[in-house]
């Protein structure tokens, strides 16, 4: 059985506003086979850690800039541990002089990525340390401790639920899912937000989890983004447009890699969502791939299911064709400020009919969101 792809969170922790090295390593990783998580700008110690145990990742990797490296690489540790996770690796890289790396190592560091070290050997050191910390995960498991991590997750723990998670996308069966997490409360409102690529899901998202919160919902995402038909790596971005929740204890955000599944959705999303949906979440959303006409598997999890267009991407004719227009619960025209969106509404009731709720939205600006919400906690089964 091959193993998984290896995980890696890169955040710049810190006040370094340039990102543009980050995103280079980003791309030569994916490009390597590995599943990249990337945060964005700005993150702190918290945000950084919090990210890390929500994706389980076999790496927290950490880019500084200004010699911020000394006081912020201990509060990390410090994150980790309070999260329950002082085991995960923590490697970094950045402007780190050498006379500052015995105490990064003292300091738990698991390795100091230099400037001029080749992207051979950088791979090579992440999937060395990578390697041990599956190791590490795969004793504990022989030694029981799945049972506790479910039980963790359903108490509401996000490092339980992360490891679940990762224990879901890799090594679980279907039958085993069943004796896990059986008798599903139904008290998780599951919610599919699906789109072609740049509409503006992530974007939305963002802003339906600040509306939610304000309402004090307990929110989850799962968000499936595309892998490599030729490598199987992924860059996994959908955080870094979600960071208003970043450091939200009533969020958990997880990244998930379609891992070569077609549909919109990843191979494990079914079991993810069926184990999110034993903890205290309220609402659960799930953010498919960029999707086409016919990536519909997001009806068989999601209720109501929302699909997002915008003004200017296609005529009447489209809204005629069979597929994700069938199957939507909910119609959101996004970038509703650009010329066209009340012509897309007109076209969208006489095509398809007045039935279905159809919401406007700037998700730049935040407008339409509160309205957007209403329908979806409204929606009946």
């Amino acid at each position: 059985m091959p193993q998984p792809p290896t995980r890696i969170l890169l955040a710049k922790v810190g006040l370094d506003g340039h990102d543009r090295g980050v995103k280079v390593l980003a791309r030569a990783l994916r490009d390597a086979g590995m599943e990249v998580i990337y945060t964005g700008l700005w993150q702190t110690p918290a945000t950084a850690a919090k990210a890390a145990v929500e994706e389980d990742v076999d790496i927290l990797g950490a880019s500084f800039h200004s010699a911020a490296h000394s006081t912020l690489v201990p509060v990390i540790m410090q994150e980790l541990a309070r999260h329950g996770r002082p085991d995960m690796p923590v490697v970094i890289g950045g402007i780190i002089p050498a006379p500052d790396v015995p105490s990064m190592k003292q300091a738990g560091v698991a390795a100091i990525l230099e400037t001029e070290a080749s992207m051979e050997t950088i791979v090579t050191t992440l999937k060395d340390i990578a390697a041990k910390s599956r190791a590490g995960r795969t004793k504990s498991m022989a030694n029981g401790e799945l049972d506790r991590w479910i039980a963790a997750a359903k108490k509401g723990e996000r490092a339980g639920l992360g490891r679940v998670l990762t224990w879901v996308e890799n090594d679980a069966a279907e039958s085993q899912l069943g004796q896990k997490f059986a008798n599903e409360s139904g008290k998780t409102i599951v919610v599919g937000i699906t789109g072609s690529p740049g509409v503006g899901k992530s974007t939305l998202i963002g802003r339906v989890i600040k509306e939610l919160r304000d309402r004090n919902k307990r929110i989850a995402v799962l968000a499936v983004d595309p892998a490599s038909p030729i490598t199987g790596g992924a860059l996994l971005g959908d955080r870094a447009r979600m960071t208003q929740s970043a450091a939200d204890d009533g969020v958990f955000l997880r990244s998930s890699a379609s891992r070569g599944q077609m549909g919109g959705l990843a191979p494990s999303t079914g079991g993810m969502i069926r184990a999110i949906s034993h903890t205290d979440v309220d609402v659960l959303i799930i953010e498919t791939v960029g999707a086409g006409q016919n990536d519909v598997s997001a009806r068989h999890f999601a209720s109501p299911l929302v699909l997002l267009l915008m003004p200017g991407a296609g005529d009447d004719l489209q809204l005629d064709k069979a597929g994700i227009t069938e199957v939507a619960d909910i119609f959101v025209i996004n970038k509703a400020d650009l010329p066209g969106a009340d012509r897309l509404e007109g076209q969208i009731k006489d095509t398809l009919g007045a039935k279905r709720p159809i919401v406007q939205t700037v998700a730049s600006h935040g407008d339409g969101v509160s309205k957007l919400v209403d329908v979806i906690l409204n929606h009946k089964k």
